[in-house]
């Protein structure tokens, strides 16, 4: 289940899967996305030194999305999604676990950090077996999570 950098020719499918109700439900924003907006957005996140975003591929077939963004020297936050097909089918550590694996070959990292709506059970438990934390109280009704990698 390898990780692969993800390129503008993913736009289509990271919108859609951004898109989703349940996806959107999760992330700190929750309106619908544009093409346009994120067309731009990913552009930006592709020429950034400071971001990484990774699409992983199970038999060849995009399974989700693991993004990067570097919050300090070391330090990087983490955002998954999976495929709304893909969900319900054990995938999601091996997505994370592949994307760490992957911006830890590119980028010296000694730690990272996910926010976690408080009501996504299913994430919670995904980052609790995968060896995340919680740091701090809820925020706006995000869990802070840390995880040293080294």
């Amino acid at each position: 289940m390898p990780a692969r950098k993800a390129t503008e020719a993913d736009a289509g499918l990271l919108l859609a899967w951004r898109n989703d109700p349940r996806t959107r439900q999760a992330s700190r924003s929750t309106g619908v996305i544009t093409l346009e907006e994120h067309s731009a957005w990913l552009r930006g996140v592709l020429a950034s030194p400071d971001r990484e975003l990774y699409v992983v591929e199970f038999d060849d077939v995009p399974v989700g999305t693991v993004r990067f963004d570097r919050e300090d020297e070391g330090v990087w936050e983490v955002s998954i999604t999976l495929a709304p097909e893909s969900r319900g089918h054990g995938l999601s550590g091996a997505v994370l676990a592949e994307g760490e694996r992957a911006v830890t070959a590119s980028h010296p990292v000694r730690v990272v950090v996910a926010a976690v709506h408080r009501d996504n059970a299913a994430s919670a438990a995904l980052f609790d077996r995968a060896g995340y934390a919680e740091t701090a109280p809820a925020v706006d009704g995000f869990r802070k999570l840390r995880k040293t990698v080294s």
